[in-house]
């Protein structure tokens, strides 16, 4: 079987894209032969189909604060309403190559969906993973300042508009709800046979949003764990593990190391405090309420390092304001034996089986989320009773076998 995999990054730079190698890992274990489709970029990894990648975007978009130059409007435009240079090639790749399936992970405001409509034009099956709200929501996260928003999940974009989602950008915002009236009216969705989804409750929001039942399938991530030895003993320090955005919640993390102040943990950022206005917000909240101790910017971590931290940590926590699609983090936790402190909110009460492989707490709640760290602290064999089961869900539900068996399925049709 030979099939391309079309992803914006053909580099790691965040969950998607660790999901993408490792998937091309799996995939050629098993005999497949996977093309990748990209965007052109110099952190790219090397690859012989570079030649077919498409043009990459300006660097800049037109924000506040971006130089409106022609090739930056034409950059834009391109990317984020239709990219006919990404089709053009893509249909040339397909000819060249003759495969079986494409299989997309991400492709919106770079690649476009316009690689669904080439697909479809070369007679090539279409399977798209949805890891975010991309075809409802204009900024992919139904959020409207901190709150959870659905208004545009009927094709109302007024209030988008208003508010300037996208970046606070007027231009911005407009483009974008171009492109997604431009992808509804010509129907572009509906050339992907299948889509797969990595929990029932997102499943359960493309349905609301218009796309057929049987054209959805919830198929979980994969981790492999036969190289990660799960520990249950800790130290005293919990984990935030992954990028510091603003919809997964580090803010409330911090907040709750003020209600714990009086205990021997402190909380683990993986990450650092950037220029960025809301960075220096949080920065300055540390520093007013004296947590400068009780809260650690690790820095960017990977391999060993990464597993270490993630081995010592008590539990990885998940304060997310946004419906999750599945977060790395939580996979993470369960193969090395930690449970999850999450939000109650979206795919996480799905995925987080509450007093079994974790806890949850009251969406920016951070008294609530302190309490559940206080169980752990106060009764420390729960901290293994969790993580034990937390690892033999992620045996069951999340092993590689299972997933790519559903995945390959879906790309033959059956």
């Amino acid at each position: 079987m030979r099939i391309i995999v079309a992803n914006y990054r053909y580099f790691i730079a965040g969950g998607p894209e660790k999901y993408l190698f490792k998937f091309i890992e799996a995939a050629e274990k098993r005999g497949i032969e996977v093309i990748p489709f990209s965007v052109n970029n110099p952190q790219n990894f090397d690859t012989p189909y570079s030649k077919y990648f498409a043009k990459p975007r300006s660097n800049q978009l037109m924000f506040t604060d971006t130089k409106k130059s022609l090739s930056n409007i034409v950059g834009m435009v391109r990317a984020t309403i239709w990219n006919y240079d990404a089709e053009h090639r893509l249909r040339k790749l397909i000819k060249d190559t003759k495969p079986d399936a494409i299989y997309i992970l991400h492709e919106v405001n770079h690649l476009s969906p316009s690689i669904i409509r080439a697909a479809k034009k070369e007679g090539v099956r279409v399977v798209h993973r949805i890891s975010d709200f991309f075809m409802f929501c204009p900024k992919y996260d139904f959020l409207c300042d901190d709150d959870i928003c659905e208004a545009c999940l009927y094709r109302d974009y007024s209030k988008a508009i208003k508010h300037r989602c996208v970046k606070g950008s007027k231009v911005g915002t407009l483009l974008r709800v171009l492109a997604m009236k431009l992808y509804w009216k010509i129907k572009v969705f509906d050339d992907v046979d299948q889509y797969i989804c990595t929990c029932e409750f997102s499943k359960g929001i493309l349905i609301k949003g218009g796309i057929p039942a049987d054209k959805v399938t919830c198929i979980p991530t994969f981790i492999d764990t036969s190289s990660i030895t799960p520990s249950y003993e800790f130290d005293k320090y919990f984990l935030f593990l992954g990028r510091m955005a603003h919809q997964k919640g580090p803010i409330y993390a911090i907040k709750a190391m003020k209600y714990l102040k009086d205990t021997e943990f402190v909380l683990k950022i993986t990450g650092t405090i950037s220029d960025s206005n809301e960075d220096q917000q949080i920065w300055k909240y540390i520093q007013k309420n004296g947590l400068e101790e009780k809260v650690i910017f690790t820095g960017f971590k990977q391999g060993q390092e990464l597993e270490n931290l993630i081995a010592r940590a008590a539990c990885i926590v998940c304060p997310a304001i946004w419906y999750e699609n599945m977060p790395n983090a939580v996979v993470e936790a369960y193969a090395h034996g930690k449970p999850v402190i999450a939000s109650r909110i979206g795919s996480l009460v799905e995925i987080v089986e509450d007093n079994k492989t974790g806890l949850l707490f009251e969406m920016k709640n951070s008294k609530d989320m302190a309490d559940k760290l206080r169980i752990l602290m106060k009764y420390t064999g729960t901290v293994e009773r969790l993580g034990r089961q937390a690892r033999m869900k992620c045996d069951s539900d999340y092993c590689e076998e299972r997933h790519m068996s559903k995945v390959i399925a879906c790309l033959k049709g059956k």
